[in-house]
């Protein structure tokens, strides 16, 4: 039997609305039909949205696993491509912070799920304590900025952040909304021009997605990008991101 590589990848960002739920859900389903056999943590626990995003009901949620007991594999809801979905409650404030009880009970859980090649955590944005826990049991940090000035500057407070919460030094940044490369590339050097100068980290540049009218236009109908528009340029600037994530 093939042995699963295991890669826990978090992504995050410094402020909501910077399109970090769609590019995970999108990349899912591309690691799925590349036979990549993925999961999604949804860990915006207290506003989950990753099943709104694939069109699904989950039935069960963390609160299911947290507070009433059940485990992991009963909570999984199937997304196409055998992804797996670990659905996050919506409405629920006392889980926008994890007690270390709580905490404890999730992360085990999380050392029970079946084999797999990557675990996506989809942490909430901003710097609050479940999103420094979800980005320290991660392997992986992609931080989602956009040309937005606020995501820029936040986007160097969550690094800088999770540098001193967690000691982690690489940061892999994806740029979206763009119009085009060279735009990313300059908002890339604009946030390692200040992180050069005030933080010892490392970043890395690993890719853009530009502003495609076929992603609003999927997300309306709780439709994935990719699968519905597969030759349209998001859906091509993505699949670079996760050839390069594979390979």
């Amino acid at each position: 039997m093939e042995k699963r590589r295991k890669r826990i990848i978090a992504v995050t960002s410094g402020k909501g609305g910077v399109g970090k739920s769609s590019i995970v859900s999108n990349l899912a389903y591309m690691l799925g039909s590349m036979k990549e056999l993925t999961f999604i943590l949804d860990a915006d626990l207290s506003l989950g949205n990753i099943d709104i995003m694939f069109g699904m009901v989950p039935k069960y949620n963390i609160k299911d696993l947290i507070k009433e007991g059940k485990n992991i594999e009963e909570i999984l809801i199937e997304g196409p491509c055998g992804i797996k979905i670990i659905p996050a409650t919506s409405g629920i404030c006392e889980f926008s912070a994890l007690s270390a009880e709580e905490k404890k009970i999730l992360f085990s859980s999380l050392q029970e799920l079946p084999e797999y090649d990557f675990l996506i955590v989809d942490t909430s944005a901003g710097i609050s304590s479940n999103v420094i826990s979800f980005n320290a049991m991660s392997e992986d940090i992609f931080v989602v900025v956009t040309p937005d000035p606020s995501s820029i500057t936040d986007s160097y407070a969550v690094v800088k952040v999770l540098e001193k919460k967690t000691g982690r030094k690489n940061f892999n940044i994806v740029v979206n909304m763009v119009k085009d490369e060279e735009e990313a590339l300059e908002i890339f050097r604009k946030l390692v021009n200040v992180s050069d100068r005030f933080l010892d980290v490392s970043l890395n540049y690993f890719g853009h997605i530009p502003l495609d009218a076929n992603i609003n236009q999927a997300i309306r109908k709780q439709k994935l990008w990719v699968e519905h528009f597969p030759e349209t340029m998001a859906t091509k600037a993505l699949s670079q991101i996760c050839d390069r994530l594979v390979s």
